[in-house]
């Protein structure tokens, strides 16, 4: 007889230094600034920020490390917080170790996808952030046509 595997996921939560729970999103440089300490990290890091319905935040993950050049990361495991914790916002945010933080083409694509997985979770997918050394750029405001 087949053995049936039942799964038990538990979420834990632990504390970080930097506290933006109950913090309201209200423009995508309040963000930015939030994130800066992106821009010195030698790797692209990939977070995604989980809100509420009034776009105050619930908490947020890294939910991948890359090289110096690359992320890859899964639609599932960008949504899974939201999802699991039933919250209809997330905020997608990533740095370039070069500084420069104009989205190339592959961040545009992977954004459209990230959307088009979300809509069918009924999540919607606020902005973009890419952190660079001096600046910032929002895709939201950069490629409003994706969202």
């Amino acid at each position: 007889m087949p053995t049936l595997r039942e799964i038990d996921v538990k979420y834990r939560f632990k504390e970080v230094e930097c506290n933006i729970t109950g913090y309201k999103i209200d423009s995508p440089e309040s963000v930015a600034s939030l994130f800066d300490y992106l821009k010195f990290e030698s790797k692209e890091q990939f977070i995604v920020v989980n809100l509420t319905q009034q776009h105050v935040v619930n908490c947020f993950e890294v939910v991948a490390t890359g090289s110096v050049n690359a992320v890859k990361v899964r639609p599932a495991e960008i949504l899974r917080t939201a999802v699991i914790l039933n919250l209809p916002n997330v905020l997608l945010i990533h740095n370039h170790p070069s500084g420069d933080p104009k989205p190339s083409t592959a961040d545009i694509a992977f954004t459209q996808t990230i959307i088009k997985a979300a809509e069918v979770l009924d999540i919607k997918v606020l902005d973009h952030l890419i952190i660079g050394l001096d600046s910032f750029t929002s895709l939201m405001q950069t490629h409003p046509y994706i969202f």
